[in-house]
């Protein structure tokens, strides 16, 4: 009886080893070094410009650089808007792969690299995979380039180890369709410094270039000493037969092709019929 009890111990005992080894153990976050920092502030970033219309997938991996934000350092990616925009609607994911997605965050910049505006996950929808896509976190927003003319993409440390459960694709159909639920176990992911995203950007309206004022320079005339002549003959002439209607249209003549001493021809003339 002794033998039995002591080999049912044994038995529970590896059994509750063998439960034990296969429990996951979460490796704790180490925040990435501030010796790691790309740049001291958002001017110094490196920027990737962007086209009116653009379709772009990108990681945030080992490659990107790091920068310094408000909660805490980050790998990301900055981006320009184009000259030529001006309302632009943007549209970011991020896709859920195995079991890992990055958070992702977006802070959007004026010329002056000042933060006008930030999102936080909360605004992001789960879409969930169908044949051309994953399932993703899915935002759909509008910037002015003429006001903010830079946004970043990053993922914030505070979201680092948490987890989303979203319903299985197939249990998803069988709502949609009312069918019988499928046997089947909905997916977790955890929140990563590294993974995949897309970027579509479409411009709504385009953004006009204004040329600077020019200083306009008048338009100096030298008449032919011909002409010069002409016009003084003509206007004593004028002057001496009392057409002084003539006289004075000629002078204007000559003001206009910029004959010189034409007034003083006019008022010698003038002063001599007294």
């Amino acid at each position: 009886m002794n033998t039995k009890k002591l080999l049912l111990s044994l038995f529970v005992g590896l059994s509750l080893t063998a439960c034990s080894s296969t429990e996951i153990i979460q490796e704790p976050i180490v925040p990435i070094a501030s010796s790691e920092v790309c740049c001291s502030n958002f001017s110094q970033f490196p920027w990737i410009s962007l086209n009116t219309t653009e379709n772009i997938d990108f990681q945030l991996d080992s490659d990107s650089p790091i920068g310094h934000f408000s909660d805490g350092n980050s790998y990301f990616n900055a981006f320009k808007l184009s000259e030529r925009s001006g309302k632009v609607q943007l549209r970011l994911s991020s896709l859920m792969i195995n079991d890992s997605v990055v958070a992702p965050k977006l802070i959007a910049l004026d010329d002056q690299f000042k933060i006008i505006s930030t999102t936080n996950l909360e605004q992001f929808n789960i879409k969930t995979s169908d044949a051309f896509t994953r399932t993703q976190f899915q935002l759909n927003f509008n910037l002015d380039a003429t006001k903010t003319p830079y946004f970043i993409i990053y993922s914030s440390e505070a979201y680092l180890g948490q987890s989303i459960k979203v319903k299985h694709p197939a249990r998803i159909r069988a709502e949609e369709l009312g069918e019988a639920m499928p046997m089947v176990t909905d997916p977790t992911y955890t929140y990563k410094r590294f993974g995949k995203l897309t970027l579509s950007v479409k411009t709504l309206s385009l953004h006009a270039y204004k040329a600077p004022k020019q200083q306009m320079t008048p338009l100096t005339v030298s008449a032919q000493p011909e002409t010069q002549s002409f016009y003084h003959n003509a206007i004593i002439e004028a002057v001496k037969t009392n057409d002084i209607t003539k006289a004075l249209a000629l002078l204007e003549e000559a003001k206009a092709l910029g004959i010189k001493d034409a007034k003083t021809v006019f008022v010698n003339a003038l002063e001599s019929k007294k």
